[in-house]
């Protein structure tokens, strides 16, 4: 049984704010470490951006942990850049608890993840179909 009283201190991301991406500088701390991941959901695309929806197929993307002392710097840092504001009916995202699949180890982990509040579709975004990119990363691991 999991033990449902323990603080989240991760956030799972998919796009610019992973490593190598243009907006991984953003981070206002340092995360204790970053691991590649998996979350449940559907992922959809265009040029500028990503954007997670709810949905039954893998997302692949980056688990960032950090200390507990550091989440609230980061969740507002985080909230400003993905247009959120206590989960409001017009944000641009909202902000979610997901479990969390570790590729190494396949451990699961509670993280924070950003949703998309609005129409995809309407907003110009493409379904991008899933891939079984999980078993060529631990290929290549």
């Amino acid at each position: 049984m999991k033990d449902q009283s323990k603080p989240i201190d991760s956030f799972f991301v998919y796009g610019t704010l992973k490593r190598g991406q243009c907006r991984e500088a953003m981070w206002p701390r340092q995360p204790l470490q970053v691991q590649p991941a998996r979350c449940q959901g559907m992922l959809w695309g265009r040029q500028d951006y990503p954007a997670m929806m709810p949905g039954q197929h893998q997302v692949l993307g980056e688990l960032w942990t950090f200390a507990i002392s550091q989440l609230a710097t980061v969740r507002a840092a985080l909230d400003r850049i993905e247009g959120t504001t206590n989960n409001a009916a017009d944000d641009l995202y909202h902000c979610h608890p997901v479990t969390v699949v570790r590729l190494a180890d396949e451990s699961t982990h509670q993280a924070y993840a950003y949703f998309y509040n609005r129409n995809p579709a309407a907003d110009g975004f493409q379904a991008i179909e899933p891939i079984d990119d999980c078993q060529q990363w631990k290929a290549n691991a």
